[in-house]
């Protein structure tokens, strides 16, 4: 086996910062094994920790099994999570190399503001700080961020920057950042800043990531087929419609009344009378079970716990093979194994659990529901198609017109996360 093309390039140039801001399934941990060299530092999510997807990574390529020119491979190599890495970043030795996975997630920086000192600062999650610190204190020479949603919102894009070097990253860079990519909203009591939307402020935040690292999706580097996406509108039972007119009674709060409706349209009961995880008949599963009668083998995702429970026992009930993931699967790596094996199945995973697997035999993808976050969606696109079997694949999106299940749908499609807050007030 040998590198593809664009592997291959990104290794020749051998840049010692830079972001590697590659489509999903496009091969972004090889290539920053490839460039990483003596001791290294890599963070990532806690499943991608649990998974080893780096260590056999680094096995593959260190056994022989993949032909390059030169085989510079780090010689020390320690893996952390972000959260262990937020703890303890204080007292971890240096590195020669660091690289960030799903750096996104380590790239928390709001347009708003805070104080610290009497000064005013970013308001950042406590990863991006620690991160940032711990670059200011070692000094790596190389740093790789990896992310295939590099453009999560506007500040992500300036965090990285900011990280990789390429920005002084002071209170005057921030303002100015602000001022160009966001605009304030008429929101009173409170200050709210939103991305802007128009073409040419999206050009130029393209044309910046551009200029910070590696970009292009799958299609950039293979002929990739077009792909099938689908929408079902799904009706509500007069159960569900009976509930979400109580809500306004019960829960008088419009954000809060936002997610207990998505809630109910995706059949999982909300309130004190009802037990948790008490779930409502859908035709959701309906539409699922329908779909699992044509296609052999499907992913299919939902947000909730209660929802993908009662998705998994009436596929079982219905006498199709099914494997669950949620939050609480310890033994990802054997679960994704086994599901990758089988040539008949339904694969029922948390729609937060986007990132980090992979089964690219699976070629039908339903969302019976998902969560507010685009890099959710855009990650688990890619769980089905990738670089090694390139394929046409049928992805389907069940939606209840009408309400947050709508919204939502409506805000991902626009490649935006869903605002539970504006949604509510608007």
């Amino acid at each position: 086996m040998h590198l593809y093309d664009h592997q291959e390039q990104v290794r020749k140039d051998d840049l010692e910062k830079v972001g590697l801001f590659l489509g999903t399934g496009s091969g972004k941990t090889r290539i920053a094994c490839l460039l990483s060299r003596n001791k290294t530092l890599i963070l990532m999510p806690k499943t991608q920790f649990e998974d080893g997807n780096w260590s056999r990574e680094i096995d593959t390529l260190s056994s022989g099994a993949i032909r390059f020119e030169s085989k510079y491979l780090p010689t020390q190599v320690k893996e952390m999570t972000f959260d262990l890495f937020k703890r303890d970043h204080e007292t971890l030795e240096g590195c020669d190399t660091l690289v960030v996975d799903e750096a996104h997630g380590m790239l928390g920086v709001t347009p708003n503001t805070r104080q610290r000192k009497r000064q005013q600062i970013p308001k950042s999650s406590q990863r991006y700080e620690a991160l940032l610190a711990y670059i200011q204190r070692v000094k790596p020479k190389r740093i790789y961020l990896c992310t295939a949603t590099i453009a999560k919102s506007p500040f992500t894009v300036w965090a990285a920057g900011v990280i990789l070097g390429k920005r002084p990253g002071d209170m005057e860079d921030f303002f100015k950042f602000r001022y160009e990519f966001y605009t304030r909203l008429p929101m009173p009591g409170r200050e709210v800043w939103a991305p802007k939307s128009d073409s040419a402020t999206k050009d130029k935040l393209a044309a910046l990531v551009r200029s910070y690292g590696y970009t292009g999706r799958l299609e950039d580097f293979f002929d990739v087929p077009d792909q099938t996406f689908k929408t079902d509108h799904i009706r509500l039972n007069t159960g569900q419609e009976k509930r979400i007119k109580q809500l306004p009674m019960e829960y008088p709060e419009p954000i809060v009344r936002v997610g207990k409706r998505h809630q109910i349209e995706n059949g999982v009961l909300v309130g004190n009378e009802f037990m948790e995880g008490e779930t409502f008949p859908c035709e959701k599963i309906d539409k699922i079970l329908e779909y699992a009668e044509e296609f052999p083998r499907m992913v299919v995702f939902a947000k909730y716990t209660a929802q993908i429970l009662q998705i998994s026992d009436a596929v079982a009930r219905a006498g199709f093979n099914v494997i669950t993931m949620t939050g609480e699967t310890k033994n990802r790596g054997e679960v994704i194994a086994e599901a990758n094996r089988r040539t008949q199945n339904v694969f029922v995973v948390q729609a937060q659990i986007s990132a980090g697997w992979e089964l690219p035999e699976y070629p039908v993808m339903i969302f019976a529901s998902r969560t507010y976050s685009f890099v959710d969606y855009d990650q688990a696109l890619g769980r089905i198609q990738r670089a090694n079997n390139i394929k046409k694949n049928l992805y389907i999106n069940l939606v209840v017109k009408g309400g947050t299940d709508e919204a939502v749908d409506k805000a991902l499609a626009n490649k935006s996360d869903f605002n539970e807050r504006i949604y509510a007030e608007s």
